[in-house]
């Protein structure tokens, strides 16, 4: 097989990146048509199917955030605030390997995901740095104690 061919080939499945592409190969029904049981297996994704998997932790004094991003360039990974809404963009190229794929668990690709930060944050207030394929998130807590609210 030529090069050319397996590099098409390749970018046809990285669009299925989801396990259930020779699934979708033998499936029975017409593209776009699904049993009631998948749509309901897509709607109970562990949150361990997310991509990039995240961690946060709250201290006394910040938010952090911890990413996943395995093989990512910190130039290919951008991010936006607004409020209490994170958006982690990116685009992971695959390796350029002259070889037959035998395997293949790692994403490639581009890829969005949306966070629900536990307390809202100014973009000026954020830092960020990305490691090892670590992007270390944090913000100082706007909300660090709880005080009362007299009742008129």
């Amino acid at each position: 097989m030529e090069f050319d061919k397996l590099k098409k080939w390749m970018e046809v499945t990285q669009k299925y990146q989801n396990g259930k592409f020779w699934d979708m190969v033998f499936d029975e029904h017409p593209p776009g048509e699904t049993d009631l049981e998948e749509e309901d297996e897509l709607e109970e994704r562990p949150a361990s199917l997310k991509y990039p998997q995240t961690d946060i932790f709250l201290t006394e004094q910040e938010v952090i955030l911890l990413m996943e991003i395995p093989g990512a360039k910190k130039e290919d990974i951008s991010l936006t605030v607004s409020g209490s809404r994170l958006v982690v963009r990116g685009d992971l190229q695959p390796p350029l390997i002259n070889g037959v794929t035998v395997q293949n668990e790692r994403l490639y690709g581009e890829f969005q995901r949306e966070i629900d930060l536990p307390e809202p944050a100014e973009s000026k207030n954020m830092m960020a740095r990305f490691e090892n394929g670590l992007l270390v998130i944090s913000y100082p807590r706007s909300f660090i104690r709880e005080e009362n609210i007299i009742i008129r």
